[in-house]
């Protein structure tokens, strides 16, 4: 990491606290400044460390389910013009589904208490932008390997496999930042109206209990997953992809 974006990074940290502070004051206390939200995760280590890893669970299994979706999506892609319009359909419904929507669906159907709401509704979400990522790897592959495939007489279900997929591993890869961010955005969501923890349900509760400290706490601590994770994980991934792509 350069000094300039780590000195970009202290600012945008420095920006964020300060609005924060001036929030609270500006509200006469109503809204909790940064140092009770810290406070509070301070003196909660196990407790926050169980719901991020609940949530973090959640995130990581809607990826494989969005991950799967994408693949079997692109098999049906494969088959031509009545698979392309049939993938590209149910990309667009999906995408245009909130996961409130879900959440409530998947309550109703499975139960409050259910581990798999927060999983499927976060792969539901991730599932748009992954498939978007692997078709245009897959039209890329076409369009470069298509007298390659023609000349070995690889087609459909073969040509994806040998040629198609390896050649759309830099966009999948690409494709997963956007993926496990949403994934990692829209789990909270779904804790958020069951009852099988994490720290969406976190936030709920303590809302609902007018704890507005630990709210907040539980609002910082799931923007710091993102964030380590974002920059730890799937940013230098993504490089690695781009580089490969070039």
């Amino acid at each position: 990491m350069t000094a300039r974006r780590a000195a970009g990074y202290l600012l945008g940290v420095a920006l964020v606290i300060a609005v924060w502070q001036f929030s609270s004051e500006l509200s006469s206390g109503l809204i909790p400044g940064p140092a009770p939200a810290i406070r509070y995760l301070a003196a909660h280590p196990a407790e926050a460390a169980w719901s991020t890893a609940v949530t973090l669970v959640d995130a990581i299994g809607g990826y494989a389910v969005a991950s799967a979706m994408a693949v079997a999506g692109v098999a049906v892609y494969e088959l031509g013009d009545l698979g392309e319009s049939t993938v590209e359909t149910i990309r667009e419904i999906l995408h245009s589904v909130t996961p409130v929507a879900w959440s409530l669906a998947l309550l109703i159907l499975l139960g409050f208490s259910s581990r798999l709401v927060p999983i499927l509704v976060s792969g539901l979400s991730a599932f748009p932008p992954l498939e978007t990522s692997l078709i245009e790897g897959l039209n890329a592959s076409r369009a470069r390997f298509g007298d390659l495939a023609a000349a070995l007489g690889l087609r459909g279900l073969r040509r994806l496999a040998y040629i198609d997929l390896p050649a759309s591993v830099p966009y999948f890869a690409s494709g997963s930042r956007s993926a496990l961010g949403v994934a990692l955005i829209v789990s909270p969501v779904a804790e958020a109206f069951g009852t099988a923890g994490g720290i969406g349900y976190g936030l709920y509760l303590f809302f609902e209990l007018h704890q507005y400290a630990a709210f907040e706490a539980w609002s910082l601590l799931l923007v710091l997953v993102m964030v380590i994770i974002d920059l730890g994980a799937l940013r230098p991934i993504e490089r690695w992809a781009m580089k490969w792509m070039e």
